[in-house]
């Protein structure tokens, strides 16, 4: 079900792209007198002075990327700028997290920053060894996201990597190994004798043998590990006047705390600057990496499901099939997936390749041509095997199934800028043409009926899986313009237009216009200023807007499926209603801020107040079954969004032997639906919904009144026709209605560095308050007997059973095969999602000179680090900080909230040792 998107037209097609400036940012040096911040800033297209930045924006350093030991770029970013929502994806090896910046302006778009490398824009979270990081921006606010465009509307993640230096170069080596504990929160299982108490309780219950009245056999005890890591790193960084080179490789292995499970992971890169005259520059880029996962992992959660009752092993030591063993096997499934493991497996393998070719030209000393090339490439194929003796593959006599992805994008830019002083004005711009496209390409195929231990599809197969795939193209291009102008370093306006065209819209909705204004004003400067204790205070405002695409490359189309079949002949169905006026989501975003520098800039502080308003919503609406077809793009609804975030860092003590700074941050925001389609009721995933008034993220569901101390009955509210409110024991008159929102009331993080001598101490701590999480988990294992045959938690401190009249109980009286629908989606298991996390803490030695040189190296540090390493919460799940499941953003379904399988996030213990040569 596809259709071939027609092509943007590009004059500018086959110049060389991107004109990005990949030059790294300058650092003074540290002194209780000077500043010790970047003097230029990179934000977005254009690096500028801080003293005249207007925009929102963090700058994170590689030195406060060094707190994580993890493969993922996405995940080192957790606390580290207000603004910044980090969530990760879970504890599976090679997990990727998602970041959300300000919160979420919209329903059905895509709500995920966009990632930006070297100038480059990617396609998710880039599969980058976070060792080549040099540093991170976070641009949050429309001046600094505008000549984005569409892809720049929820924010962006700005990575730029190390480049070569000249002079005497330097190789440097790290290793890093850890290992990881499997953190299983406050979720905790019953054993056997818990599990018999339960049952033997249960209302109506069977007999069972009094002899399983014992700890019995702990499924997640046998399936989990200590996980072990290896990265190792070497890079090069050197060069001449002329010629500056980095070179980095790296080696990345885990292997997961659910058994058998190993993720690798070889990078690659090389940046390399030559100067060839001295008005032309090229910067040559390569980056390189090869990812394998072997998967012959237990089910996690056939592990939480599975009975201690039942032993996976027979009295002679071999695995048993449930389903033709001749004991008792209780579980519900009938499942051992210790006996499928015996045979069955996966694997995947990905390589991804970017590369740049770079230029600048100086025409002037005022005025440079920048450009860049760019293609970035992905290839992904995975292999499934099941073996005909499995229980898994009994029916199908085996199966093999295979996937591929060839996923590429191009991007094109050339840039103009102009930066020259006239006395005490300075004027600078840029004026650029840019060209993306991207083209998508999956296909899945499989057999029945294979040969035990083949991997080729004609081995034997005896029939086969219907072939499947999808392919999608997407274009963009684009006239970008910025200028600034800025008065004796006291005033500072500027102003960026970006007319875009995508084939994501129709040819009358295909051309948006995005725009932002700012201005700014360094009062320190003035003569009338006399604070002394203050070195820098500055004001800024912006405003702007920018749009937002549908994650539907074809919405304005008419689409059909080529999937049914009528007297032997395929037949075209009509699968959606185009739309040729859908447009773009415009987001009209406002930003006042102010920064401060004071006592001789040891003390930093940042404000910002954004008030958002998104207009146009893209929602997929359904359609009347009797049109002929189901649904359409429409674009209907407003939502705002706006918060505070402040950020604080102080040096406590600076001196030569001591030196000592703490750092805060926090953020709050909240978000409204203005308006839906018809102003009506809008379901969403996860039991959310989208109602006028309410937040994005609101629960929808039945609210839980709490149990009848009379008989133990379950009880839920109804809402009336006319606003009264009573009490009802069947789950089906209940009122579904807004019970909560997974919207944090704020979050932030707190962070010390403490030198003292050679020994340094770093520590992260997140924090998390409010907001609510549903924890889906307990419909199977806090079922009130509605699956006896599950394993079930252990009741939390404070939660009791219903067990005789008068009793004031959490939980109803629970009944084997209880039908009373206790245990289906209500406020019941809404919980508080609060929480503050121990998020790092590492503790280090750099080894003194005079012995150093005794080594012959230039360098010797070594660490000890855990990561993850607490939780205070009242969550009773696994883990109160979730993000969207992989399903979940496979789907394009931007909300959080839903606490179901996740994988956990390990406990963390390194030691590294980094010299340098």
């Amino acid at each position: 079900m596809n259709k071939k998107t027609n092509r943007l037209t590009t004059g500018g097609y086959f110049f060389l792209v991107c004109g990005v400036l990949s030059a790294q940012t300058t650092v003074k040096k540290d002194t209780l007198q000077e500043n010790k911040i970047e003097d230029i800033v990179i934000v977005g297209y254009k690096a500028q002075k801080r003293s005249s930045l207007t925009a929102a924006v963090s700058v994170i350093s590689d030195k406060k990327l060094k707190d994580s030991n993890t493969p993922d770029v996405a995940g080192l970013l957790q606390g580290k700028a207000a603004g910044a929502q980090i969530l990760p994806g879970g504890g599976n090896p090679g997990s990727t997290a998602s970041v959300k910046i300000r919160g979420t302006s919209t329903i059905n778009g895509p709500s995920q920053a966009l990632w930006v490398v070297d100038g480059v824009m990617m396609n998710g979270v880039p599969n980058l060894d976070p060792n080549q990081i040099e540093s991170i921006n976070i641009l949050k606010d429309a001046t600094s996201t505008a000549l984005y465009g569409s892809r720049g509307a929820n924010g962006i993640v700005q990575v730029f990597t190390k480049s070569g230096t000249s002079g005497k170069g330097s190789l440097n080596i790290s290793v890093n190994n850890s290992f990881n504990t499997f953190n299983n929160g406050r979720f905790k299982l019953m054993d056997g004798t818990q599990l018999y108490d339960y049952f033997t309780s249960l209302k109506n219950a069977p007999s069972i043998p009094g002899g399983l009245r014992n700890p019995g056999y702990n499924w997640l005890k046998d399936g989990t590990q200590t996980g072990a890591v290896q990265n190792y790193t070497i890079d090069f960084r050197g060069g001449s006047q002329n010629s500056k080179t980095y070179i980095s490789g790296n080696y990345y292995d885990e292997s997961g705390t659910v058994k058998s499970y190993d993720y690798n992971r070889l990078s690659f890169r090389i940046n390399h600057e030559q100067t060839v005259r001295p008005w032309l520059i090229l910067r040559p880029k390569l980056s390189l990496a090869y990812t394998e996962r072997k998967n012959r992992q237990g089910s996690l959660e056939e592990m939480y499901l599975n009975m201690p009752w039942d032993n996976p092993r027979n009295s002679e030591g071999n695995l048993i099939n449930p389903n033709t063993f001749n004991g008792t096997w209780y579980g519900r499934d009938y499942a051992n997936y210790l006996y499928d493991l015996q045979w069955n497996y996966s694997k995947s393998n990905q390589l991804d390749l970017i590369g740049n070719f770079d230029a600048e030209i100086k025409l002037t000393d005022y005025l440079k041509f920048i450009t860049t090339n760019n293609v970035t490439y992905k290839n992904y194929d995975d292999m499934s095997y099941t073996d005909p003796r499995s229980i898994a593959g009994e029916s199908i006599k085996g199966g093999l199934t295979e996937s591929y992805v060839k996923d590429i994008s191009k991007f094109f830019n050339q840039m103009l800028r102009f930066d020259k002083d006239f006395g005490v004005h300075n004027v600078n711009a840029l004026a650029a043409y840019e060209y993306t496209d991207r083209i998508y390409k999956i296909s899945k195929a499989g057999v029945y009926g294979i040969v035990p231990g083949s991997e080729i599809f004609d081995n034997g197969a005896t029939t086969g899986q219907k072939p499947s795939g999808k392919k999608y193209d997407k274009a963009y291009n684009a006239f970008l313009f910025n200028a600034e102008y800025v008065y004796d370093k006291k005033y500072f306006v500027q102003g960026s237009l970006r007319s875009e065209s995508s084939s994501a819209f129709g040819l009358s909705q295909r051309n948006g216009l995005f725009y932002s204004y700012s201005a700014g004003w360094n009062i320190h400067k003035e003569k009338f200023f006399q604070v002394k204790q203050i070195n820098e205070w500055k004001l800024r405002a912006s405003r702007g807007l920018v749009g937002n695409t549908p994650s539907p490359n074809y919405g304005w189309q008419d689409l059909y499926a080529l999937t049914q079949v009528y007297n032997g002949q395929i037949g075209a169905t009509w699968n959606q209603l185009g739309n040729k006026d859908l447009t773009w989501e415009s987001i009209y975003q406002n930003n006042i801020g102010t920064d401060i520098r004071a006592f001789n800039n040891r003390l930093s502080i940042n404000v910002d107040y954004f008030n958002n308003k998104t207009k146009n919503l893209l929602v997929l609406v359904t359609l009347p079954s009797l049109t002929g077809v189901d649904r359409q793009y429409l674009n209907v609804g407003d939502v705002k969004n706006e918060g505070w975030e402040f950020n604080f860092n102080y040096a406590l003590i600076k001196s030569k032997a001591v030196n000592w700074d703490v750092g805060f941050n926090i953020s709050t925001y909240k978000n409204r639906v203005l308006s839906t389609r018809n102003n009506s009721t809008q379901l969403l995933s996860n039991n959310q919904v989208a109602i006028v008034g309410n937040d994005v993220t609101s629960f929808y569901m039945r609210k839980w009144m709490g149990v009848n101390p009379d008989n133990g009955a379950a009880q839920w509210e109804v809402v009336n026709a006319d606003g009264s409110k009573s009490i009802t024991t069947n789950y089906n008159q209940a009122t579904l209605q807004i019970v909560g929102a997974a919207t944090p009331d704020y979050y932030g993080s707190f962070t010390t560095n403490l030198s003292i001598n050679n020994f340094y101490l770093n520590a992260n701590i997140y924090f998390s308050q409010g907001g609510q999480i549903y924890n889906s988990y307990r419909e199977l294992f806090d079922s009130d007997g509605a699956y006896p045959y599950y394993n079930q938690m252990v009741l939390q401190n404070g939660w009791s059973r219903w067990e005789k009249p008068g009793d004031v109980a959490t939980h109803p009286v629970a009944t084997f095969n209880n039908n009373t629908l206790t245990n289906k989606p209500s406020s019941r298991y809404l919980e508080d999602a609060s929480y503050m996390k121990l998020r790092s803490l590492r503790l280090g030695y750099n080894f003194p000179q005079s012995l150093t040189e005794k080594l012959h190296v230039r360098s010797l540090s070594l660490y000890i680090m855990g990561e993850n390493l607490f939780t205070i919460t009242k969550f009773s799940g696994v883990d109160p900080e979730v993000g969207p499941s992989d399903a979940d953003k496979r789907d394009g379904n931007p909300y959080s909230g839903n606490a179901g399988a996740i994988y956990p996030i390990p406990r963390r213990f390194s030691l590294g040792l980094n010299f340098s040569f």
